[in-house]
């Protein structure tokens, strides 16, 4: 993508090799710096290595900001790729799902008909239940010693056959309960391979990599890595000397791929958009069900009442990714971190919390407009709201945390006394109460 702006804000000379911004047409260089703000911070106080963030929001434009390092003397760089650990699910089950529209295989269809029998894999399962984790089956990666395993040869490149044959009895019977399972996620790659007569690999890059320009996401031990990959860091450690084959060969379609954090806004924008599957596909994908409240590599969430599509991922070594979706506003995030333990969801929870602060879900906004007036915005100092045929009964104002820092019943009021930021601005009448965006210069 092409970037029109590199640097959001101009940063201290002792931070100018760790922090980086840029940002894309049309976005709003206060949210930017907000959303920059936001990411330096997170990444101070939980005292992380790297992260490479993207954010779009339709109609704004997008965002892609990175902080820290890989590893010294080489900071994060918006091109470096991460490992997106489960993330990687997604992708299989849109695989899967697109052999679906094509006639080949059934959601319904169960694996005897595809694949030979293992111990402990009852072949009544279907991929309905492989996809959505009620299959009920043991996931290998719990088994006892699978660390061992796969590290004491990290060299190794396992097959995945191999790996069913680790998994344990099952722990319910299929379709009666969820358990999210790394074993469901293998078995569908390998239904994807015997439909197909195609490895999962090359599968996946010519059904979605390379129709969606994709160029810079790669399936570890089965793709060339053409670009920088940002360096794993656990416990301190720096992991980048230790050979992944057996550990990402062993992921495989259940977790081994790799991404920047803006080729996966360009996924979540195309995916979500009806631009890779048809609306029967998506109204699959997004079909919830079980505690996980998990559809096809995908889960719902909620985000301060808003219902957001999401998934994380982590994989040893380490690398922690979440990606989420607005399915009200269409806005997405993404945040990858080159560092275990680490806690991806929160860093993005704050990044979609500012994005959607001024979104009131899929109103038309001229409709929007009629409602509520409030200017100016960006405001340094007064602003002055009107609500036409209305009586205004409360307005609060609440900065990114979501704590109330103002609370008011006048249709003017001063904000000079805030700091700079993105707030939300809450409007009761006597019908209803709307929020929206308010940035402060």
């Amino acid at each position: 993508m092409s970037i029109t702006t590199k640097f959001i804000r101009m940063l201290p000379a002792v931070l100018l090799m760790l922090t980086f911004s840029c940002a894309a047409q049309n976005m709003d260089p206060v949210l930017a710096a907000q959303f920059q703000r936001t990411t330096d911070s997170f990444r101070q106080v939980n005292k992380l290595r790297g992260i490479s963030v993207g954010v779009f929001i339709p109609g704004t434009g997008t965002w892609k900001g990175v902080s820290g390092i890989s590893h010294p003397g080489a900071p994060i760089t918006a091109d470096m790729e991460f490992g997106i650990g489960s993330n990687t699910k997604l992708f299989t089950g849109v695989l899967l799902l697109k052999l679906v529209e094509q006639g080949r295989i059934r959601l319904e269809d169960s694996l005897h008909r595809y694949l030979p029998s293992y111990q402990n894999i009852d072949p009544n399962i279907t991929i309905r239940q492989l996809l959505n984790h009620t299959s009920g089956l043991d996931d290998v990666t719990a088994v006892a010693g699978y660390p061992d395993s796969i590290l004491s040869n990290p060299n190794r490149i396992f097959k995945t056959g191999e790996l069913i044959s680790w998994a344990g009895p099952p722990l319910f019977a299929p379709g009666t309960s969820w358990n999210y399972c790394n074993t469901n996620y293998l078995l569908a790659g390998m239904v994807a391979e015997r439909v197909t007569g195609i490895s999962y690999g090359q599968l996946l890059r010519d059904s979605i990599l390379k129709p969606l320009n994709l160029d810079s996401t790669f399936l570890d031990v089965h793709d060339s890595v053409l670009f920088t990959v940002a360096h794993p860091w656990q416990a301190g450690t720096d992991n980048s000397v230790v050979p992944r084959k057996a550990l990402n060969s062993a992921a495989w379609a259940a977790g081994a791929m790799y991404s920047t954090s803006g080729e996966m806004l360009q996924w979540y924008t195309a995916l979500m958009g009806g631009k890779v599957l048809n609306p029967s596909s998506l109204k699959d994908m997004t079909t919830f069900v079980g505690s996980g409240s998990y559809g096809i590599g995908i889960a719902r969430t909620s985000v301060n009442g808003r219902t957001i599509w999401q998934h994380g991922g982590t994989i040893w070594g380490g690398y922690n990714s979440s990606m989420m979706y607005d399915s009200a506003s269409g806005t997405v995030v993404c945040v990858l971190i080159n560092q275990l333990p680490a806690q991806a969801f929160q860093l993005a929870r704050m990044l979609m919390s500012e994005a959607t602060a001024n979104t009131t879900g899929l109103q038309d906004q001229k409709e929007i407009q009629a409602l509520v007036q409030f200017y100016p915005n960006p405001a340094n100092d007064w602003v002055h709201i009107n609500v036409p045929g209305r009586s205004i009964l409360r307005i609060s104002v609440c900065n990114a945390a979501g704590q109330q820092v103002m609370e008011c019943s006048d249709t003017s009021f001063s904000v000079a006394e805030l700091p700079p930021g993105i707030y939300t601005l809450r409007v009761e009448t006597h019908d209803d109460s709307r929020q929206y965006r308010l940035i402060k210069q």
